[in-house]
């Protein structure tokens, strides 16, 4: 597989919220560097590793949903694809958005990815959980959204034995 197929596969996978298909494409090794402090977001900082990677997606995921996550491949340099995302996040836990655009710098090797690099405007991020913290200090928590009907079929299929191939 090309560079570019490998992140259009990454970037289908995390659209899709999938977090084992997401990593299918990752090596072992995989570094993930989100250019934001450890001290404004848990999932902030390096990560190394696909089982450490795992838990960062996972928590990711249960701290935010995703409204709008529109990647677009910028360039592709060799083994180096550049992306570019327009994202609004909602977090869960306080009803609050956030909204803006970020990139990222992937490297491939043997069609696997072996380092993500993001870069998001730290000020925005900062300024954004610090009303997160405030809004949690002072009780402003919300009831997070059900799951999208298609979850929601799919955990049931799961805990009932149900086939959702055949709809039920």
């Amino acid at each position: 597989m090309s560079a570019r197929s490998v992140i259009e596969a990454v970037i289908a996978s995390w659209n899709a919220q999938d977090v084992e298909t997401t990593l299918a494409h990752c090596s072992e090794d995989v570094f993930y560097a989100l250019y934001i402090s450890e001290e404004t977001v848990p999932f902030g900082g390096v990560t190394v590793g696909k089982e450490a990677m795992r838990g960062t997606l996972h928590m990711m995921l249960e701290q935010f949903d995703y409204l709008r996550f529109d990647r677009s491949i910028a360039g592709v340099d060799g083994d180096i694809v550049r992306v570019q995302t327009q994202f609004k996040f909602h977090h869960r836990r306080t009803g609050s958005n956030l909204e803006g655009t970020m990139r990222t710098a992937f490297t491939v090797k043997d069609g696997l990815v072996v380092r993500c690099d993001e870069y998001l405007d730290q000020h925005l991020v900062e300024t954004f959980m610090r009303l997160v913290r405030h809004r949690e200090a002072a009780g402003e928590i919300v009831q997070p959204p059900e799951l999208p009907l298609r979850s929601r079929r799919l955990e049931e299929d799961t805990t009932s034995g149900g086939d959702k191939d055949r709809g039920e």
